[in-house]
């Protein structure tokens, strides 16, 4: 039997539900900062680590502990509310190709595939690389619409994500310390189809050349950043680069190199912190569809990344107290992934 190690990555400031499954191994991002460890569960503070990153890095501080601490056959990654599913069934998704559920649950603990090692298992050794469905760039909205490519979606971002410079030099680090992807790396990002978010299951043998492409050039983007005047998601740049990388590798090793690849769909827990009750239940349901009727709405006028969009966050923010929300109190982290 394979030795097979999911890393999730956990926020400090949510005390989340964990799933009850061997192959899961729940680690706190950014444990360096965490003085209480109320979860109980590991942190990225050990060993060779790069925890302090976390602002900057994101999921990516917990990946990098893995890499040089955790010994298995397959590694895979995935966050405390994105899991690829594991259902033998295939459900609605948005623009992002994203299942959406209100909660973390039992029940869709379940419904996922989420709860069974073995069936997991017997999945995961047929492949090389289990891996999330791509998404169709043009479907997915920007501050100034939609666009065509992969890199005309980032750069639409210019201001609020990122700077786009930051992707030519992304591509001028690739040309020195990875010229193997040079041309891989033009042709994804001039492509539709966006491989994001980092969750996924590969060999030993893929996840070190992965994180050996991946990390050598995000500590060179974060050595030459100018960060003077970034807002808090801004700092994020070299974990957004990092999830480029990603795609990029993933577009090389699937476009010219023979792999046994499984794609699955990948599941958003819009609220994963543990349950305390039935009303709780009732009242995290309620607020979820409130909260997409109003998103239709909202949406079309005002785009995510769009600095009215950050207005109205602002005045919704100062309106709304968090416990009605049914969110974490820190505001700012929670406003960037709206």
């Amino acid at each position: 039997m394979a030795d097979i190690k999911i890393f999730v990555s956990h926020r400090i400031d949510i005390n989340s539900e964990l799933i009850d499954n061997p192959l899961y191994i729940p680690m706190r991002c950014g444990a360096v900062f965490d003085k209480e460890n109320f979860m109980d569960i590991a942190g990225d503070d050990t060993g060779d680590n790069i925890s302090e990153r976390r602002m900057s890095f994101c999921e990516f501080t917990v990946q990098y502990w893995a890499w040089k601490n955790a010994d298995a056959d397959y590694y895979g990654l995935c966050h405390y509310r994105r899991y690829l599913s594991f259902a033998d069934k295939n459900f609605k998704t948005d623009e992002y190709n994203m299942i959406h559920e209100a909660s973390l649950t039992p029940m869709g603990k379940k419904k996922y595939g989420l709860m069974n090692p073995n069936t997991m298992k017997s999945l995961i050794e047929k492949y090389d690389i289990v891996t999330s469905e791509y998404a169709d760039v043009r479907k997915i909205p920007t501050p100034i619409g939609n666009k065509d490519t992969v890199l005309e979606h980032w750069k639409a971002h210019d201001g609020e994500f990122l700077k786009k410079e930051s992707i030519d030099l992304l591509l001028e680090l690739i040309d020195d310390l990875a010229p193997k992807y040079s041309k891989s790396s033009r042709e994804y990002l001039n492509g539709t189809r966006y491989r994001g978010f980092n969750c996924f299951v590969m060999n030993r043998a893929l996840f070190q050349r992965m994180c050996e492409f991946q990390f050598p050039i995000m500590f060179e983007v974060e050595r030459r950043l100018d960060t003077t005047g970034y807002t808090q998601t801004m700092m994020r740049t070299p974990a957004f680069l990092g999830e480029m990388l990603y795609g990029i590798f993933l577009y090389y090793v699937t476009t010219y190199e023979h792999w046994k690849v499984k794609e699955l769909q990948l599941v958003y827990f819009q609220n994963t912190e543990k349950i305390r009750d039935s009303f709780d239940l009732i009242c995290r349901y309620l607020w979820y569809w409130t909260d997409r009727s109003i998103r239709a709405v909202v949406d079309p006028v005002f785009p995510k990344g769009s600095n009215r969009r950050e207005i109205l966050k602002n005045v919704f923010y100062t309106l709304t107290p968090a416990e009605r929300r049914g969110v974490a109190n820190i505001k700012t982290e929670k406003r960037n992934m709206m």
